[in-house]
Order: C-alpha cells, then structure tokens, then sequence
C-alpha cells in the first residue's frame, strides 16, 4: 500500500517546474503586465466619460446659441408695443346687412336693396324698400365721416342733446316737395344723430317705394322718429374713420334735412 502511495506522488509531481528564480521573476513580470493592462483600459474609459460630458455640454450650448442665450434661456424676451391698429374701414354692404338686421321682422317683406359711397369717399349708406302688408316704405341710412353741418350746434327746433355729448336732429311727416309741388304725396319721417367727433348717421322713412318719382303707398311712413331714433342709436353700426373734412362727392343736400345723392 505504501509503495502504491508513493508511485502515485511521483506520477502526479514529476512534470512540475520547481519554485526556482526565474520562475518567480516570470510570474512577476506577468502580474504587473496585467495590472498595467488593466490600468490603461481604466484611464481610456474614464477619458471617453469626460469626452463624452464635454460633447453632451457642448451640444447644449449648440442648442441654446451660445453661453450668452443659455444664460438667459430662461429670461422673457422684453415686449415690444404692438403697431398702432389702422382705422377700420365699413363698406356699404355691411352697413345694408347692419340696416336689414334692424329693420327685419315678421310680416315684413324686403325688397330692392340698395348700397352707395365708400369709406374712402367719407360716407356710405344703404336702402331697403320694407311691406309690412300695409304698403311698402322706403328705408335709407348714410353713415358720414363728418363735416356736415350740424343743426344742433345751437338751440334748434327739433334737437334733442344726450347725456354724452350727442345730438338728434327730428323731423316728422315732413312733405317731399312743399306745397302743390307734393303732387305724389310722398311724406317722409328723419332722424339724424350727430357724434361729439364730428360723424353722423340718418335715416329716413317714407310713405312711399321711393323718394320721387313714385305714388305714396300707405298714408304714414311705416317707420316712426321715435324707432328711427332707437336704430340710429344702435352700436351694431360701424362708421367711416372719423373725418372733420366734408366728405367727396355729394353724400348730402346743403339743406336742413339730410339726404344721400342717389
């Protein structure tokens, strides 16, 4: 049994190198190659992480547009005073759609609209020819920039002054033409609304189809001065740019009630 055990040690340990020098200088040289090895795979990784911040920091400030726009990226730009907005300018066919609003209702037929002027001429107005099934009445409107005279700048039949500074100027049943001359009987009831800048709105009715040349239809104009004077009030009306010239063209009679040239 103990020359068995003996034959196997030998067997095992005869191809083993004996501990000798350069068997220890060897293994040495080897441990510091792969520590080096290890070292230098560690620097290079840490190198590519602080290549990689400085792109990730550079990129950022791409992004931003410099260090300066970073440094105020969170900062509200300075507001700017918008351009000052231009005068609105009304046409004569919204100032018709404004007019069928306020005149419409039921029972009433609107026939023959009608629109004349621009804003660039200082004035514009409309018509409707309006049945209430007890005969048709004309209904017109002209909206002026200003530079008409004013019957209310003094104490005046026929003037009312408002609270704000506003006058109407009324009249009512008012004969076309005086006198004989009236041959067609046409009558008309007027209403005009002078503002504190200088503009006007007027609107008439007649008893009539037409102004002239046409037989009345219904013995009173089928609107009164008391609901012409409530539609001229209305705020659904847009004027001209306010203008203290008088307006081109010939947009009213020099008399004291005023009328669109047709």
């Amino acid at each position: 049994m103990n020359n068995q055990l003996t034959d196997l040690m030998q067997r095992a340990t005869e191809n083993l190198e004996p501990v000798t020098p350069d068997l220890l200088e060897r293994s040495v040289q080897q441990g510091l190659h792969l520590r080096r090895r290890r070292t230098t795979v560690l620097s290079l990784t840490g190198a590519g992480a602080v290549v990689a911040t400085v792109g990730l920091i550079a990129g950022g400030v791409q992004l931003l547009g410099g260090p300066s726009e970073a440094a105020v990226a969170g900062t509200p730009a300075p507001l700017t005073a918008p351009p000052a907005a231009k005068p609105s300018h009304v046409t004569p066919q919204q100032t018709l759609i404004t007019l069928r609003s306020l005149v419409e209702a039921p029972g009433r037929t609107l026939t023959k609209p009608e629109t004349w002027g621009e804003s660039k001429d200082g004035f514009v107005a409309a018509a409707y020819v309006v049945d209430d099934g007890k005969g048709a009445s004309r209904v017109d409107v002209l909206l002026s920039a200003g530079g008409e005279e004013n019957p209310c700048a003094t104490a005046s039949t026929g003037c009312t002054k408002l609270p704000d500074g506003s006058s109407v100027f009324a009249m009512a049943e008012q004969p076309e033409y005086p006198g004989n001359r009236n041959k067609d009987g046409v009558t008309s009831n007027y209403v005009a609304l002078y503002l504190r800048d200088g503009r006007l709105i007027s609107m008439t009715s007649y008893n009539a189809p037409a102004e002239k040349d046409s037989r009345h239809t219904r013995q009173k104009p089928l609107f009164t001065v008391a609901q012409l004077t409530s539609m001229v009030k209305s705020k659904t009306w847009k004027f001209p740019p306010a203008n203290p010239v008088k307006p081109s063209g010939t947009a009213v009679k020099p008399s004291s009630k005023v009328q669109p040239s047709k």
